[in-house]
Protein backbone atom coordinates (compact mmCIF):
# COMPACT_ATOMS: atom_id res chain seq x y z
CA UNK A 1 0.00 0.00 0.00
CA UNK A 2 1.40 3.40 -0.99
CA UNK A 3 1.40 6.24 1.51
CA UNK A 4 1.12 9.86 0.39
CA UNK A 5 3.92 12.29 1.14
CA UNK A 6 1.22 14.78 2.16
CA UNK A 7 -2.58 14.69 2.25
CA UNK A 8 -5.02 17.44 3.24
CA UNK A 9 -8.63 16.43 3.84
CA UNK A 10 -10.47 15.55 0.61
CA UNK A 11 -8.72 18.40 -1.21
CA UNK A 12 -5.13 17.50 -2.09
CA UNK A 13 -2.71 14.58 -1.90
CA UNK A 14 0.94 14.49 -2.99
CA UNK A 15 2.59 11.26 -4.06
CA UNK A 16 6.15 10.42 -3.03
CA UNK A 17 7.28 10.62 -6.64
CA UNK A 18 9.98 8.25 -7.89
CA UNK A 19 13.63 8.07 -8.86
CA UNK A 20 13.89 9.58 -12.31
CA UNK A 21 11.02 12.05 -12.00
CA UNK A 22 13.44 14.99 -12.44
CA UNK A 23 14.53 13.62 -15.83
CA UNK A 24 10.95 12.93 -16.95
CA UNK A 25 9.96 16.42 -15.82
CA UNK A 26 12.71 17.99 -17.90
CA UNK A 27 11.62 15.97 -20.92
CA UNK A 28 8.06 17.29 -20.56
CA UNK A 29 9.44 20.82 -20.21
CA UNK A 30 11.25 20.27 -23.51
CA UNK A 31 8.03 18.93 -25.05
CA UNK A 32 6.25 22.12 -23.97
CA UNK A 33 8.94 24.38 -25.42
CA UNK A 34 9.19 22.58 -28.76
CA UNK A 35 5.71 21.15 -29.37
CA UNK A 36 3.25 23.34 -27.45
CA UNK A 37 4.54 26.84 -26.76
CA UNK A 38 4.00 29.19 -29.75
CA UNK A 39 2.01 26.42 -31.47
CA UNK A 40 -0.97 26.09 -29.15
CA UNK A 41 -2.58 29.46 -28.49
CA UNK A 42 -2.79 30.79 -24.96
CA UNK A 43 -6.47 30.57 -24.01
CA UNK A 44 -7.31 33.94 -22.50
CA UNK A 45 -11.05 33.34 -22.41
CA UNK A 46 -11.16 31.95 -18.88
CA UNK A 47 -11.31 35.37 -17.30
CA UNK A 48 -7.73 35.41 -16.03
CA UNK A 49 -5.56 38.45 -16.64
CA UNK A 50 -2.71 37.40 -18.96
CA UNK A 51 -0.31 39.28 -16.67
CA UNK A 52 -1.06 36.69 -13.98
CA UNK A 53 -0.94 33.46 -15.95
CA UNK A 54 -0.99 31.87 -19.40
CA UNK A 55 -2.74 28.57 -20.08
CA UNK A 56 -2.26 26.17 -22.98
CA UNK A 57 -5.04 23.60 -23.37
CA UNK A 58 -4.87 20.30 -25.23
CA UNK A 59 -8.22 18.56 -25.52
CA UNK A 60 -8.72 15.07 -26.90
CA UNK A 61 -10.47 15.95 -30.17
CA UNK A 62 -8.71 19.25 -30.92
CA UNK A 63 -5.29 17.86 -31.89
CA UNK A 64 -5.29 14.10 -31.40
CA UNK A 65 -1.68 13.38 -32.54
CA UNK A 66 -0.21 16.02 -30.21
CA UNK A 67 -2.59 15.02 -27.42
CA UNK A 68 -1.47 11.40 -27.71
CA UNK A 69 2.19 12.39 -27.42
CA UNK A 70 1.49 14.13 -24.12
CA UNK A 71 -0.89 11.40 -22.95
CA UNK A 72 1.89 8.81 -23.19
CA UNK A 73 4.21 11.00 -21.14
CA UNK A 74 1.62 11.66 -18.43
CA UNK A 75 0.64 8.00 -18.12
CA UNK A 76 4.35 7.14 -17.85
CA UNK A 77 4.78 9.60 -14.95
CA UNK A 78 1.58 8.47 -13.24
CA UNK A 79 2.48 4.78 -13.50
CA UNK A 80 6.00 5.36 -12.14
CA UNK A 81 4.44 7.40 -9.31
CA UNK A 82 2.31 4.40 -8.31
CA UNK A 83 -1.04 5.55 -9.69
CA UNK A 84 -2.98 2.43 -10.71
CA UNK A 85 -5.70 3.96 -12.86
CA UNK A 86 -7.15 2.46 -16.04
CA UNK A 87 -6.10 5.43 -18.16
CA UNK A 88 -7.19 3.96 -21.50
CA UNK A 89 -10.74 3.56 -20.19
CA UNK A 90 -11.13 7.32 -19.63
CA UNK A 91 -8.62 8.93 -21.99
CA UNK A 92 -11.36 10.56 -24.11
CA UNK A 93 -12.41 12.38 -20.91
CA UNK A 94 -8.97 13.85 -20.16
CA UNK A 95 -7.81 17.37 -20.90
CA UNK A 96 -4.27 18.66 -20.46
CA UNK A 97 -3.42 22.23 -19.48
CA UNK A 98 0.02 23.76 -19.09
CA UNK A 99 -0.36 26.62 -16.61
CA UNK A 100 2.52 29.12 -16.78
CA UNK A 101 2.72 31.92 -14.24
CA UNK A 102 5.21 34.83 -14.23
CA UNK A 103 6.87 36.18 -11.08
CA UNK A 104 4.19 37.90 -9.03
CA UNK A 105 1.38 36.12 -10.85
CA UNK A 106 -1.63 34.74 -9.01
CA UNK A 107 -4.80 32.73 -9.37
CA UNK A 108 -7.59 33.80 -7.03
CA UNK A 109 -9.45 31.20 -4.94
CA UNK A 110 -11.74 29.23 -7.24
CA UNK A 111 -13.34 25.89 -8.04
CA UNK A 112 -13.97 24.12 -11.36
CA UNK A 113 -17.23 25.96 -11.99
CA UNK A 114 -16.65 27.19 -15.55
CA UNK A 115 -14.59 24.26 -16.82
CA UNK A 116 -16.09 21.23 -15.12
CA UNK A 117 -14.10 18.26 -13.87
CA UNK A 118 -14.18 16.03 -10.81
CA UNK A 119 -10.46 15.98 -10.08
CA UNK A 120 -6.99 16.57 -11.49
CA UNK A 121 -3.57 14.94 -11.60
CA UNK A 122 -1.03 17.78 -11.36
CA UNK A 123 2.66 17.76 -12.15
CA UNK A 124 5.13 20.47 -11.01
CA UNK A 125 7.40 21.56 -13.85
CA UNK A 126 9.04 24.92 -13.01
CA UNK A 127 9.60 27.17 -10.04
CA UNK A 128 8.08 27.05 -6.56
CA UNK A 129 4.82 25.15 -6.73
CA UNK A 130 2.74 26.03 -3.69
CA UNK A 131 -1.04 25.85 -3.44
CA UNK A 132 -3.43 27.31 -0.87
CA UNK A 133 -6.83 26.08 0.32
CA UNK A 134 -9.76 28.15 1.55
CA UNK A 135 -12.95 27.82 3.55
CA UNK A 136 -16.25 27.32 1.74
CA UNK A 137 -18.86 29.92 2.64
CA UNK A 138 -22.61 29.93 1.86
CA UNK A 139 -23.37 31.00 -1.69
CA UNK A 140 -20.28 29.17 -2.99
CA UNK A 141 -17.79 31.80 -1.87
CA UNK A 142 -14.22 31.37 -0.58
CA UNK A 143 -13.46 32.28 3.02
CA UNK A 144 -10.23 32.43 4.97
CA UNK A 145 -7.11 30.60 3.88
CA UNK A 146 -6.78 27.42 5.94
CA UNK A 147 -3.67 25.73 4.53
CA UNK A 148 -0.76 26.28 2.12
CA UNK A 149 1.46 23.49 0.86
CA UNK A 150 4.52 23.47 -1.41
CA UNK A 151 4.70 20.28 -3.45
CA UNK A 152 7.53 18.63 -5.38
CA UNK A 153 5.94 15.47 -6.79
CA UNK A 154 2.93 14.53 -8.95
CA UNK A 155 -0.26 14.98 -6.97
CA UNK A 156 -4.06 14.84 -6.89
CA UNK A 157 -6.34 17.86 -6.56
CA UNK A 158 -10.05 18.01 -5.82
CA UNK A 159 -10.84 20.89 -8.18
CA UNK A 160 -14.27 21.40 -6.61
CA UNK A 161 -12.85 22.68 -3.33
CA UNK A 162 -11.63 26.28 -3.16
CA UNK A 163 -7.94 26.62 -3.96
CA UNK A 164 -5.65 29.38 -5.24
CA UNK A 165 -2.05 30.20 -6.12
CA UNK A 166 0.29 33.13 -5.56
CA UNK A 167 3.74 33.12 -7.15
CA UNK A 168 5.57 35.25 -4.62
CA UNK A 169 9.01 34.51 -6.12
CA UNK A 170 11.26 36.07 -8.75
CA UNK A 171 11.02 32.97 -10.95
CA UNK A 172 8.47 31.61 -13.39
CA UNK A 173 6.14 28.85 -12.25
CA UNK A 174 4.58 26.14 -14.39
CA UNK A 175 2.58 22.99 -13.82
CA UNK A 176 0.88 20.48 -16.08
CA UNK A 177 -2.71 19.91 -15.01
CA UNK A 178 -4.41 16.73 -16.19
CA UNK A 179 -8.15 17.32 -15.83
CA UNK A 180 -9.90 14.06 -14.99
CA UNK A 181 -13.47 14.91 -15.88
CA UNK A 182 -15.17 11.72 -14.68
CA UNK A 183 -12.75 10.51 -11.98
CA UNK A 184 -13.94 11.21 -8.41
CA UNK A 185 -11.52 12.08 -5.65
CA UNK A 186 -11.99 8.82 -3.76
CA UNK A 187 -11.20 6.81 -6.91
CA UNK A 188 -7.89 8.66 -7.27
CA UNK A 189 -6.96 7.97 -3.65
CA UNK A 190 -7.87 4.31 -4.14
CA UNK A 191 -5.72 4.16 -7.29
CA UNK A 192 -2.67 5.22 -5.25
CA UNK A 193 -3.26 3.59 -1.87
CA UNK A 194 -4.75 0.33 -3.15
CA UNK A 195 -3.23 -2.69 -4.86
CA UNK A 196 -5.55 -3.09 -7.86
CA UNK A 197 -6.07 -1.07 -11.02
CA UNK A 198 -9.05 1.25 -10.56
CA UNK A 199 -11.80 1.44 -13.18
CA UNK A 200 -14.57 4.01 -13.45
CA UNK A 201 -17.12 1.48 -14.72
CA UNK A 202 -18.16 -1.98 -13.54
CA UNK A 203 -17.93 -3.35 -17.08
CA UNK A 204 -15.30 -3.38 -19.80
CA UNK A 205 -15.80 -0.43 -22.11
CA UNK A 206 -16.22 -1.36 -25.81
CA UNK A 207 -12.97 0.20 -27.03
CA UNK A 208 -10.93 -1.97 -24.68
CA UNK A 209 -12.33 -5.09 -26.35
CA UNK A 210 -10.80 -4.12 -29.71
CA UNK A 211 -7.57 -6.03 -30.51
CA UNK A 212 -4.48 -3.87 -30.12
CA UNK A 213 -3.27 -4.73 -33.63
CA UNK A 214 -6.57 -3.75 -35.27
CA UNK A 215 -5.97 -0.66 -37.42
CA UNK A 216 -7.87 -1.04 -40.69
CA UNK A 217 -11.56 -1.29 -41.42
CA UNK A 218 -12.35 -4.12 -43.85
CA UNK A 219 -14.59 -3.16 -46.73
CA UNK A 220 -18.08 -4.58 -46.57
CA UNK A 221 -18.88 -6.51 -49.75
Amino acid sequence: MNEFRYKFEDRFAETKGYDGFAADKEEINHFFETRVKDKVADHANVGIDAKNQHIYNLCYDCNIPLWLELYERVVNVATKSGVKLNWDEIRHCIRFTFIWMPPGGNLLPHTARAFRALSAFNMPLRGKTAISFYEHLPGHKPGEKIETHEYFNPNFLNVNRFHGVVNDTDSERMILKTHLMITPWDKLVQAYEGHETVNMFDFTVPWQNIPKDYHVYEKVK
